[in-house]
């Protein structure tokens, strides 16, 4: 794709399926994997990875850790992590929440609510069939403030080069205003011996008015260059 030779990895075997079957159709030649997030061990792989959709956060405070650890692992140094996820300090200020969408032969209501003592926003999705069947799923995702973030990232390894609030507003975050924080980041060179490792982040942040849905994410952990996140390879 563009140059650059693409790894889709993702936890759900119906969305690599779909995934490969669009590739397919519009020409594209991508490596898609089947695998969890948490048990990925490249060794600086790749020139990139992207992760976008709020696929970051699923899991228990130690494994998220882990897995932004398994990130800068796959990356050679100096390569670079596009991470994308709810701004918290957005996202709380419209919870609890309920909501109706349409969704493939569906109808779906989505209640959430958040606790504020494990930043973890508990979602329960209610899919209603054509068929008359009813399925229910739930599941929590950690939250991060732009700051959380940006000291994870800094303890895990990388060097933040660039904070955004949403895509059309490429390197300005507007605070509480933001609806994501979209991070670019970088990971630090190996360390030359005798010298202290890189400390937290620092991020620079624009205060501005904005301009102006949750996404349909459907599946636990879509990471790596995801089914819809890919990790890019330059050839």
């Amino acid at each position: 794709v563009r140059g650059y030779l693409v790894v889709g990895l993702d936890l759900s075997l119906p969305m690599i399926t779909r995934a490969a079957e669009q590739a397919q159709y519009r020409g594209l030649k991508i490596n898609f994997l089947h695998s969890d997030i948490r048990k990925i061990e490249f060794d600086g792989l790749f020139d990139g990875v992207i992760c976008i959709g709020t696929t970051f956060g699923f899991f228990d405070e130690e494994s998220n850790r882990d897995v932004l650890g398994r990130l800068r692992d796959a990356l050679r140094p100096g390569g670079r992590l596009l991470i994308d996820v709810v701004n918290r300090d957005f996202a709380i200020r419209s919870q609890p929440n309920l909501i109706w969408f349409q969704g493939e032969s569906c109808v779906c209501m989505e209640e959430s609510e958040f606790n504020y003592f494990t930043s973890r926003l508990q979602v329960k999705r209610t899919m209603m069939h054509e068929d008359a069947r009813q399925s229910d799923t739930e599941y929590s995702v950690r939250l991060y403030s732009l700051h959380e973030l940006g000291f994870l990232m800094g303890e895990t390894g990388f060097r933040v080069l660039e904070v955004s609030g949403q895509e059309a507003t490429r390197g300005v975050f507007f605070g509480l205003n933001a609806p994501r924080a979209i991070v670019l980041a970088e990971r630090f060179a190996a360390q030359h011996p005798g010298t202290d490792p890189p400390g937290p982040a620092s991020i620079a942040v624009s205060s501005e008015k904005p301009p102006a849905k949750p996404e349909d994410s459907t599946e636990e952990t879509t990471e790596v260059s995801d089914t819809l996140s890919d990790d890019l390879v330059e050839e």
